[in-house]
Parts: structure tokens; C-alpha cells; sequence
């Protein structure tokens, strides 16, 4: 009997019912390349000696017992855990599945019918990696990922962004991003601009951690599966966790800010996406914390991996996001403020910010009394 298990990044949702191992889940699908083949003309050469003629087209096999078993395992793992599954017609996109791969032979031979069963299940997010992606993407380090950066800005204002997180070191990137909120806040500063405008997602654990001096103590967001049941997101003492199991903490003591619970604006953009979405929703619902900028991406949605036999993975979205309130997302989050206009933009210390995030901070009355 094959065990399964599955991680929902940070979300933490445990499923069963199919033959699956544990990865980690990375927020955006891999291009997937495609090629066209020409084919040029030309004129044959006879000879006077008979020459055995072979066949232009060699036998099409029907699909074999391990591909359709590989085909009907991954088409399994989508009906019973999707979160579009009630939408879904499975029995012709089962049919259609099986009549791309008529002729597979091997388990790489049905990927194609695969990516397709993920594409028509709607939800923009489920995506395929082969063995060699799923592992390549596991053994990111911090020196193959943007760096957490951050700065004081106009003498009064953190400035930290956080971009896209993906690999193996999550506790490393968490207290990396915990030591610049401390450096920047020996500095005293009166509000904070948390930017995730370039943040396409990932790990959302190492983010929630990494943020958690500025995001606050305590339940921020929480995963809603396609039954309702709810998984709470929660930031404690440098711990990042969803249903009482920690996905990444700081190394040593957290960080705790010298002013509780500071303004803070939050940046977002079209590239905010998947995990960095999490993100975006986890600050919607903390008191005294506005928004700026653009809607994000559209994909405010957990996925968990589901590993094949052969160490493919089925990264699929098996949950919609909810902030604090209970108020859930599945499509692009726009901001509390729309900022558009070039003209609403300034430049500090070669941060593009808009300036409406900086008027509201500096109204407020921690920044407004100095």
C-alpha cells in the first residue's frame, strides 16, 4: 500500500487517498517548453540493388498497463482533493486525459495528459513538475533566492520587501529577515512599508516568521478547504504555524519591536502572487495597516504536493485564503488604496514608493508626534 502525505505551504493541510510522498511547494508553475518540428523535402536516389523498405509511420501501442496506472493515480489525486472538484465533469475529462495519452508507454509519457487534466480544472494555480524540477526547486539555498532587503526611509519609516521564497532553508531566510526588521528598528522608527510587489510566492511559512515583529502575535489568516474545514495561521515567539504545526522559525530569540503595533502600509502589485498573496492577507484585519498600490495576481490559494511514483509532483490547489476576520479570497486582492499614476510615485533612496503610503504613515499619530 503506498503512504501519502502532503504539505501545504505553511498551510499545513494533511491529506490522504492517494500513493503520495512529502515536498516542499513552490507558488508558481514552470513554463512548459514546447517545440515545432519542420520537415524539409527532398529527392530520393535509386539504386539498381532492391533496398528492404521500412515502415514512415511505426506502430502506435495502445497505452500501457503502468501509464494508465500512472494517469489514473494522478486524475485520482484531482477528483478527490481539488478545489474545484464539485465543478468538474470527471467523466469527460477523464476520457479526454486518456485520449491524449492513447499511446503512452511510459509514466513521462503522460505528462502531457496530466497538465492538461491540471489546466481544465480552473483554478490558475495547479501545476505539474517533472523529477528533475521538483528536484531542482528543493535544493534552492539562500544564495539562489532575493534576499529579504530593507532600509530607513525619510529618517522615520522601516522600509522592509520581502520577494519570492522557494528552497530548503527556511529557518535561515526567517531569521535573516527578523535581523534586518531589528537593525532597522534600533533606528526607531515610527511606521513601517511592508512591500510585496515583487513577491510571486513560494514558502509562506519563512515569510509569516520573517514578517512576524511587524505582522504581530497571534492568529493572522488562516486555509479554507473545499469541505470549509479551516487551518489557522499563527505567528508566536519567531514561529511561524498552521493548525499547531510550526513550518519555520527564527534561530534564537525573536525579535520583538520597541512600539507595539506601529502603522504599517502595505505595498501589492500584479507579480504579488501565491504565497506572497498569504501574505497580503495575513496583514488584512491587523489594526492600524492600510494598503497600496495594485491588485495582486489572482491566486490567494494553497497548494499541497502530491508526489508520484516516479518523483514527479502534483502541486494542487486544495484551499482559498482567509485573513483574521474570516473574510476569504480567491481572486485578485486590491489594494485599500489604488495608486496607478506615475505621478503618485516618488523615489527614496532609490525605492520607488507611492506616496499616498507615505502621506497616510505620516498622519498617523506615532509618526505625526515626532
Amino acid at each position: 500500500m503506498r503512504k501519502i502525505l502532503v504539505l501545504l505551504a505553511l498551510v499545513g493541510l494533511l491529506v490522504t487517498g492517494c500513493g503520495c510522498t512529502q515536498a516542499p511547494i513552490l507558488a508558481s508553475p514552470l513554463p512548459i517548453a514546447s517545440s515545432t518540428i519542420s520537415a524539409s523535402t527532398f529527392t530520393p536516389t535509386f539504386t539498381a540493388t532492391p533496398v528492404p523498405t521500412a515502415s514512415a509511420t511505426p506502430e502506435l501501442l495502445p497505452i500501457s498497463v503502468e501509464a494508465a496506472a500512472y494517469l489514473e493515480d494522478a486524475l485520482d489525486i484531482m477528483q478527490q482533493k481539488s478545489l474545484h472538484r464539485d465543478r468538474i465533469d470527471w467523466g469527460t475529462l477523464r476520457k479526454s486525459a486518456f485520449k491524449i495519452a492513447e499511446h503512452a508507454q511510459t509514466p513521462a509519457d503522460t505528462y502531457g495528459a496530466i497538465r492538461y487534466a491540471l489546466a481544465e480544472l480552473g483554478d490558475h494555480h495547479s501545476h505539474f513538475l517533472t523529477p528533475e524540477e521538483h528536484t531542482q526547486r528543493g535544493q534552492l539555498t539562500l544564495k539562489e533566492i532575493p534576499a529579504p532587503r530593507g532600509k530607513l526611509l525619510l529618517g522615520k519609516l522601516g522600509f522592509v520587501a520581502i520577494e519570492e521564497f522557494a528552497g530548503r532553508e527556511g529557518d535561515e531566510y526567517a531569521t535573516a529577515a527578523q535581523q534586518l526588521i531589528r537593525e532597522i528598528d534600533t533606528q526607531q522608527p515610527c511606521g513601517w512599508i511592508v512591500d510585496l510587489r515583487e513577491n510571486e510566492g513560494g514558502g509562506i511559512g519563512p515569510m509569516l516568521a520573517g514578517l512576524g515583529p511587524i505582522l504581530g502575535e497571534g492568529q493572522v489568516g488562516a486555509s479554507v478547504d473545499v469541505d470549509g474545514n479551516k487551518q489557522i495561521w499563527s505567528y508566536q515567539d519567531g514561529q511561524a504555524s498552521a493548525a499547531g504545526e510550526i513550518f519555520a522559525q527564527v534561530h534564537g530569540p525573536a525579535y520583538e519591536l520597541k512600539a507595539a503595533s506601529p502603522p504599517v502600509a502595505v505595498l501589492t502589485g500584479m507579480k504579488t502572487a501565491s504565497a506572497g498573496e498569504a501574505i497580503v492577507v495575513a496583514f488584512r484585519g491587523r489594526p492600524n495597516t492600510r494598503s497600496f498600490g495594485l491588485y495582486t495576481a489572482g491566486v490567494p490559494t494553497g497548494n499541497a504536493g502530491f508526489i508520484l511514483n516516479d518523483g514527479a509532483m502534483i502541486a494542487l490547489t486544495v484551499a482559498v485564503f482567509a485573513d483574521r476576520t474570516g473574510q476569504t479570497y480567491d481572486d485578485r486582492i486590491y489594494p485599500d488604496e489604488w495608486v496607478d499614476e506615475v505621478q503618485k510615485l516618488t523615489i527614496i533612496m532609490d525605492e520607488i514608493i507611492p506616496k499616498p503610503a507615505i502621506d497616510w504613515l505620516m498622519s498617523q499619530p506615532a509618526c505625526s508626534m515626532q
